[in-house]
């Protein structure tokens, strides 16, 4: 039996950081993500080689899937158009056009429904044999387990990068402008895209930063926090993100004034009614 030795070290902002010897934990530990990319003599962003790439689609496609439905599609995006075209939509963010390579994890029925009527789901001789409904539109349920196997053969997406010496970056504001997203990929009903990533050689070494971890795991039972752990957890994120918090709650105010009310919060939620509202194809 093979024992792990940990070793502690500390970051470039002094948090610690464990490296157990464990090729697969080590690159959890280390990962941080990549907002910058390396560009090559002609100012062009480092390309993503063949072979990366088909590695790392393979460790997606071999992330755990309900029923091995895989209900999930991964639209991949080289083209300088469309990267260009996603910068925009999503919350006008440059990196995104500066990326090589994004993958775009949608959550997918269309491909189920597209299956059914092939060998003849619908079909009213089927329909009396077996006495199922002729036709049903994925619901909530469906788009659950779907949901789920999309982020997790996303974040095996995010590791077998990070293995290959490639960084990424999760876009979660690729569910905003619903309505120009959906042309642009051409998505049909009973889609959705949950998740981007964009990856490619970072441009320079990223420190693994430190995630709070005060009441993050409840024993048996949820449990509202108490006036002494939300302290707690204040003090752990105002010392994690010093120097720019320098009062006591100042991460906690910056989250609800920067983020919880902000506009692009408010068109997130508006595009996800509209994606709701496309799963259930209304």
């Amino acid at each position: 039996m093979n024992e792990q030795v940990c070793t502690k070290a500390v970051d470039t902002n002094g948090y610690p950081v464990e490296t157990t010897g464990n090729a697969v934990l080590d690159i959890l530990e280390h990962r941080s993500s990549t907002r910058a990319f390396a560009r090559d003599d002609d100012d062009r962003p480092v390309a993503v080689t063949d072979e990366q790439r088909a590695a790392i689609l393979h460790a997606a496609s071999r992330a755990p899937s309900a029923g091995a439905m895989m209900m999930y599609s991964i639209v991949s995006i080289r083209e300088q158009a469309t990267l260009d075209r996603l910068a925009d939509l999503c919350d006008h963010q440059p990196m995104i056009a500066k990326a090589p390579w994004a993958l775009i994890f949608v959550v997918d029925y269309a491909k189920w429904i597209d299956l059914f009527e092939h060998v003849g789901c619908f079909e009213p001789e089927f329909v009396e044999r077996t006495g199922k409904a002729p036709r049903r539109a994925p619901g909530l349920g469906d788009f659950a387990i779907a949901a789920q196997d999309a982020v997790i053969a996303a974040q095996n997406a995010v590791v077998a990068a990070e293995a290959l010496g490639l960084g990424s970056c999760y876009i979660g504001d690729i569910v905003e402008n619903a309505e120009e997203v959906a042309e642009l990929l051409d998505l049909p009903p009973y889609t959705m895209p949950l998740s981007m990533l964009i990856i490619g050689t970072p441009r320079k070494e990223r420190p693994a930063i430190a995630h709070p971890v005060v009441n993050l795991v409840h024993e048996e039972r949820y449990r509202r926090a108490d006036a002494a752990t939300m302290d707690a957890q204040v003090a752990e994120m105002d010392a994690m993100f010093r120097p720019h918090a320098r009062e006591v709650g100042e991460r906690v105010v910056d989250i609800y004034t920067r983020k919880h009310t902000s506009p692009f919060m408010a068109e997130m939620s508006r595009s996800m009614e509209w994606w709701f509202k496309n799963w259930l194809g209304k």
